[in-house]
């Protein structure tokens, strides 16, 4: 999805929808929304009269606009009451606004930064979590898929301010919000893939991909090294798999000393069967989850880097599976940790 910012009247605006915020308890449209009604000879009026639109938090209604307008829908999204609006209400409004328009093979959508001063929202805020709202409602993932999907996508979406003055300021918003959203969107695929595609080594060559691409410094432990090291649990827990381990560490480092500031540790267990103790069959297919946290610290890095703070950041993260075999670790078994207990 391409995501532009754009001076102009939103209400004249020639696109396949435009989503347009309404607050719940509000009894009439105002603003933009107003002035599109008159247009429409007082359609949208005459649903918040019947109660169709009521403006709870995330009441999509659409209304065709039938040539009146330049935008071939009004999208009228509700955003719950005015005064306990926060930039997560935005966000899930517009994903929800947004994967209802794609499935009904809307291309091109157009909306304001939806909520800017409204309960301290400022406008860059608001901006970045229409972004986020945008691309993260209208995610999927297909790849192993041979059945077409029926949906449609949308290619590009608008923000539209009337002062041209503000642009940059939302141009920075959408920039965050790009950057966040995307990273969230690497840890979903991570997550959603199987664990035949996500294996230790595949966590390792994400790594590397996300190391070059942001300027990280990279260093992976194979299990000779952890042997030395004595990181003995975590052998223990990959005995049982052909798949060898790996210990992912990167590093962001632009900080004024050679301290770490922060470090994220995510768990790394492509597929976790509970080994001997193995886990009920039922949802075990889920257990290719196990390493969410992996992927969580993976992405955040990534984003982390873009967004560059002054600050040293290290992720760490141990890949392994958990499998049942004849050399699996058993209960009882006594291991040496890393740090000797």
């Amino acid at each position: 999805m391409e995501i532009e910012v754009k001076t102009g009247d939103i209400t004249r605006i020639k696109t396949g929808a435009v989503i347009v915020g309404f607050f719940e308890g509000a009894g009439h449209a105002d603003g933009a929304l107003a002035k599109m009604d008159k247009t429409l000879a007082g359609e949208v009026s005459k649903l918040i009269g019947q109660g169709e639109i009521k403006g709870k938090p995330n009441e999509v209604t659409i209304v065709h606009s039938l040539g009146k307008l330049l935008a071939a829908r009004i999208v009228i999204l509700g955003l719950g009451k005015k005064e306990e609006l926060t930039l997560d209400k935005i966000r899930s409004a517009v994903g929800e606004a947004c994967r209802l328009l794609q499935k009904k093979g809307v291309s091109d959508v157009a909306t304001a930064a939806l909520g800017a001063g409204i309960a301290g929202i400022s406008l860059e805020a608001a901006a970045q979590a229409v972004t986020e709202g945008a691309l993260l409602g209208s995610y999927s993932f297909r790849k192993h898929m041979t059945k077409k999907d029926n949906n449609g996508e949308i290619k590009k979406l608008a923000i539209v301010e009337a002062d041209k003055t503000k642009l940059g300021v939302l141009e920075g918003g959408v920039s965050k919000g790009w950057i966040l959203a995307s990273a969230t969107k690497l840890a979903r695929d991570m997550v959603n893939e199987p664990a035949n595609f996500m294996t230790p080594q595949n966590i390792v060559e994400i790594a590397e991909s996300v190391a070059k691409s942001h300027k990280l410094r990279l260093e992976v432990l194979e299990r000779e090294r952890m042997q030395e090291l004595g990181m003995g649990v975590l052998l223990g827990v990959t005995r049982g798999s052909c798949q060898p381990p790996k210990f992912i560490v990167l590093r962001y480092l632009r900080g004024d000393s050679a301290k770490i500031d922060l470090a994220m540790v995510g768990k790394g267990i492509t597929f976790d069967s509970g080994g001997i103790s193995i886990k009920p069959s039922g949802g075990m297919e889920e257990m290719k989850g196990d390493m969410a946290g992996a992927a969580a610290v993976i992405a955040a890095i990534g984003a982390i880097a873009q967004l560059k703070p002054k600050l040293n950041i290290m992720a760490v993260v141990p890949a392994t599976e958990n499998l049942p075999s004849g050399s699996a670790l058993k209960p009882g078994d006594i291991l040496t940790a890393m740090n000797g207990k």
